[in-house]
C-alpha cells in the first residue's frame, strides 16, 4: 500500500518540472521572435500590445508572468491541483513550441 506522500514527486523532481516550465516560455519568446521577423503576426492580443510597445516589453511582460507562474508552481507544489496545472502548462507550452518550430519551416 503506497501512502499520500510518496505519489507526490519530489522537491528535485518537481524543481525540474518548473524549470521545463520557464525554458519552454523562453523559448517560446525566441520563437516568436523569429517568427515575426518572418512576418507571422502575433495572435495573443495581450503579447501583442506589448511587443507593439517594444520587444522589451514584450520580454518584460512574459517574464514577469513565467516566474509568477513558476513561483506559484513551487510554492503551491504539496496541492494535488497545482502539480496537475503544472504538468498542464508544460503540455501547452510544449505544443506551442512545436507548433512554432513547425511554422519556421513553413513559412
Amino acid at each position: 500500500m503506497t501512502t499520500r506522500a510518496q505519489t507526490r514527486p519530489s522537491d528535485r523532481a518537481w524543481l525540474y518540472l518548473v524549470l521545463v516550465f520557464i525554458g519552454l516560455n523562453a523559448v517560446d519568446l525566441g520563437m516568436t521572435y523569429r517568427l515575426i521577423d518572418l512576418g507571422a503576426v502575433e495572435l495573443n492580443p495581450i503579447m501583442a500590445a506589448a511587443l507593439g510597445a517594444g520587444w522589451m516589453w514584450a520580454i518584460g511582460l512574459k517574464g514577469s508572468i513565467t516566474i509568477g507562474i513558476a513561483a506559484g508552481l513551487w510554492l503551491g507544489r504539496r496541492h494535488r491541483i497545482v502539480r496537475r496545472a503544472g504538468v498542464g502548462f508544460i503540455g501547452v507550452f510544449a505544443v506551442l513550441v512545436l507548433y512554432q518550430l513547425v511554422n519556421t519551416w513553413v513559412i
